[in-house]
């Protein structure tokens, strides 16, 4: 499976040397997979936040109580601090021709502010261990099996943009904003701390339990994962409560100009679409019949309530557990809406409740949740409606000449935007109608939903999971055959496939 990987792989580790915080590829990680699995108790964050609209800034209070699950003694934690991406403009996310579409009106510095950082109720030795002070070292002593309480205090100037962490016009978006340590290399005990990416997920850290505040005027409506309440108003202010469970991310935004809509799968699903469109409702029953269909495939969804939130976000589909940010422009699209729901619902599922890595292993869930969204188009549309999903979606990555060294299973950080779509999204799609093609439609579902199975344990996926997921579900041995068309699906381009019948 891991042939003609060895040359991205060393490169991707000198890359993390020199940038200290980089990825590191999956085949390190998986050293700490049973670590993580075989958690007693999962770490705890509460999560204090002022928004302070005429500052334009954040006022955070945030405790994480934090479990070495180690077999060493901890002297140190690294933490993302994604939000002092927008401290310089070179270290942003977003390749030149994105620039203009997310700072709209320029780029203007943004980035964090720690006012106090402890360790059990102590003042903490801290610093930002790269350039780009994008990932913040804290001192500790934390023995094997032993929990220990992390303070930070800090502000969060906000820029005016249409990034992943700002406002705009319609919402105030707040994703990666608070320190999340990284994930522990069990071989060499360091930290992998990914740094963000605009085209996948990104973020590297344990499943957890979330509490949350936010006060924020009274005439903005938030969403954010987990389950939302209103505690009270004082002085036009409200303060909302944010109660979530198991989920290795928390994301929230608000806005004043969005209206409220809301639906109920016949499971029980909340979903919760926040818009200020007048030709939104196709969002909501999109939403519902997919989320339906998908608990037929793979069981329960994975979260309560779903929030469905127009966006400045103004690339793609931004997917967190249990709140999924739409672009406005999809609005405009049934069709397009429709594919981006499809795709970020069946990511609740696999890539966030059962988890690969999202930078070293990302294709393992774009590309079967990419292929769950078609067949949701053939379950819903019909089979002529499929075909021709599916040949929008993957002719163009057939007739394309590849980067050298770039494959379906590279690394999501040695790709561009664009190569990621074509070589990843699109090239892995192909593989997953090949299996399909091979093992049978149902079969493949199955497979699908044991892969799903497999990480609701907690662990970190790997692709020999996915192997063993395919061969149990059938009965057979798929490892050959997925090894083969992972890496030669180039074939085609030979073949000159003009359209799939």
């Amino acid at each position: 499976m891991k042939r003609n990987r060895l040359l991205i792989r060393v490169l991707a580790i000198v890359l993390a040397v020199l940038l200290v915080g980089g990825a590191v590829v999956s085949a390190t990680i998986s050293a700490f997979a049973e670590a993580d699995a075989a958690q007693a108790e999962r770490d705890r964050y509460e999560i204090d936040i002022v928004y302070m609209e005429e500052q334009q800034a954040l006022h955070v209070t945030q405790r994480l109580v934090y479990h070495n699950r180690q077999a060493f003694e901890m002297d140190r934690v690294l933490f993302s601090a994604a939000g002092n991406m927008y401290r310089r403009e070179g270290a942003l996310a977003y390749a030149s021709e994105s620039l203009t579409d997310v700072f709209p009106e320029g780029y203007v510095p943004a980035g964090i502010e720690l006012m106090r950082v402890e360790f059990d109720g102590q003042a903490a030795d801290w610093g930002y261990v790269d350039e780009a002070e994008m990932v913040l070292r804290v001192g500790c002593a934390l023995a094997p099996g032993k929990s220990g309480e992390f303070l930070f205090e800090y502000y969060l100037l906000l820029s005016r943009n249409c990034s992943m962490l700002g406002e705009y016009d319609t919402d105030v978006r707040l994703s990666g904003f608070y320190f999340a340590p990284g994930l522990v290399n069990g071989d060499d005990e360091e930290f992998v701390v990914n740094t963000p990416l605009s085209f996948t997920r990104w973020l590297l850290t344990g499943a957890a339990d979330y509490s949350v505040t936010l006060a924020i005027p009274e005439n903005y409506l938030p969403a954010a994962t987990g389950s939302e309440a209103l505690a009270g108003t004082e002085d036009r202010v409200s303060t909302w409560r944010f109660e979530a469970e198991n989920v290795r991310e928390f994301a929230v935004s608000f806005g004043k100009r969005w209206r409220e809509s809301t639906a109920e799968t016949e499971s029980g699903v909340t979903v919760r679409l926040l818009s200020n469109r007048r030709n939104d409702a196709g969002a909501l029953a999109t939403a519902v019949e997919t989320i339906e269909l998908y608990e037929e495939w793979l069981g329960a969804f994975p979260m309560a309530q779903i929030d469905l939130v127009q966006s400045d976000y103004p690339i793609d589909a931004l997917n967190f557990p249990g709140a999924v940010w739409l672009p406005e422009a999809l609005f405009d699209s049934d069709g397009e809406m429709a594919a981006a729901l499809r795709f970020c619902l069946a990511q609740q599922y696999v890539g966030m409740r059962a988890y690969a890595e999202p930078v070293a292993d990302a294709w393992l869930s774009d590309v079967p949740c990419s292929y769950l969204a078609l067949l949701a188009v053939e379950e819903l549309e019909g089979y002529d409606a499929f075909l021709a999903a599916l040949n929008d979606a993957v002719l163009e990555s057939l007739h394309i000449t590849i980067p050298g060294g770039l494959n379906i299973t590279t690394s999501a950080d040695l790709f561009t935007a664009s190569e990621y779509a074509l070589v990843v999204r699109g090239r892995g799609t192909v593989v997953m109608h090949e299996l399909r093609l091979s093992m049978g439609r149902e079969e493949w579902i199955a497979g699908i939903r044991q892969f799903y199975e497999m990480g609701l344990d907690n662990r970190l996926l790997g692709e020999m999971d996915f192997v063993q997921a395919l061969d149990k579900a059938t009965g057979g041995d798929w490892e050959t055959f997925l090894t083969d068309w992972l890496f030669n699906v180039g074939d085609y381009i030979d073949q000159q496939i003009e359209f799939y019948e």
